[in-house]
C-alpha cells in the first residue's frame, strides 16, 4: 500500500485520537504496571536483566467522518463470539507477511472521512472480538499495524481501521490482552476507488463490525451517526468524484 499516504492520515488524525481519549478513555494506561514504570526510570545497574526499555509509538490522526454503504467485501458471517475464531491461527496469518519497508512522506490527501465505532454500556471491546469483526467484514492486518480494505492491484487502501484510543494501532502479539472502548474507520481522497463507492463500502463495513461488536456508530465529529449526516456526506463524495472527473 502506499505508506506516504498512509503517514499523512496518521500524521491528520493525531488530533482525533487524543480528542477521542477523553471519550474512550486509555485502557493501555490503565493496565500498565507500577513495577513496569519503575523498572523503566531506574538505574541500569538496578534492572532487571533482559529487560529492555519500551518506546510507545504514536498515532496520527483523523479528520473527518465517512460514509460507506454498499458491498463490505468479506463473507458476512453470523456474528460471532470469541470462541467462533481461532486467535493463534488468526495470528499466524497477521505474521505471514513482513512490513514492508517505508516510503518518504509524500502529498497530504485532498480530504480524509472517518467514522467511529463506540462500545455500548462501557463495555471493552477484546482481541478475539476484534478479529471475528475484521474476519467477517473482510479486512486484513497490515502497513502501520491497521486493519486495511484492499483491492488487488493497489496498494493503496479503500480505507481502513484503526484503535481509537492511544497510541492508535495494533500490537500484534497482543491480541490475547487486548482491550479498547472504540475504534475508527477512515478513508483517504483521492484513492483506488471513486470517493462515493469507497464511502459506501466503509460504511457498510462499520456497521457490520458494529452489530458484530455492540457498538454504536458516530461520525467523525463523535456526534451520533445521523440520516441527514449520511445524506450530506454522500453529497459530498459526489461533488468530489464530480470535480475530480472534470479535472481529467
Amino acid at each position: 500500500m502506499d505508506t506516504s499516504t498512509l503517514r499523512w492520515i496518521l500524521i491528520i488524525v493525531g488530533v482525533v485520537i487524543v480528542a477521542s481519549i477523553f471519550l474512550f478513555g486509555n485502557p493501555d494506561k490503565k493496565r500498565t504496571p507500577k513495577a513496569s514504570r519503575r523498572d523503566e526510570s531506574s538505574p541500569r545497574g538496578h534492572r532487571k536483566k533482559g529487560a529492555s526499555m519500551r518506546q510507545e509509538p504514536t498515532l496520527a490522526g483523523l479528520g473527518e467522518g465517512a460514509t460507506p454503504s454498499g458491498g463490505a467485501g468479506g463473507p458476512e458471517g453470523e456474528p460471532g463470539g470469541q470462541g467462533e475464531l481461532d486467535i493463534d491461527a488468526a495470528e499466524s496469518a497477521v505474521l505471514a507477511e513482513p512490513p514492508k519497508p517505508r516510503k518518504p512522506p509524500g502529498p497530504p490527501p485532498d480530504k480524509i472521512v472517518s467514522l467511529f465505532l463506540l462500545a455500548r454500556d462501557n463495555h471493552m471491546i477484546n482481541g478475539a472480538e476484534l478479529l471475528q469483526a475484521t474476519v467477517n467484514t473482510g479486512m486484513e492486518f497490515g502497513d502501520m499495524n491497521v486493519f486495511h480494505r484492499v483491492v488487488d492491484g493497489s496498494e493503496q487502501p479503500v480505507f481502513s481501521l484503526a484503535n481509537a484510543a492511544k497510541p492508535g494501532h495494533f500490537e500484534r502479539d497482543e491480541w490475547n490482552t487486548f482491550e479498547t472502548g472504540g475504534l475508527v474507520l477512515f478513508l483517504t481522497l483521492p484513492g483506488p476507488a471513486k470517493a462515493l463507492d469507497a464511502w459506501d463500502a466503509m460504511l457498510a463495513t462499520a456497521r457490520r463490525i458494529g452489530e458484530i461488536l455492540h457498538a454504536e456508530l458516530l461520525d467523525g465529529e463523535r456526534s451520533p451517526f445521523t440520516r441527514q449526516r449520511e445524506a450530506q456526506i454522500r453529497e459530498e463524495m459526489r461533488d468530489y468524484d464530480r470535480r475530480k472527473s472534470k479535472r481529467g
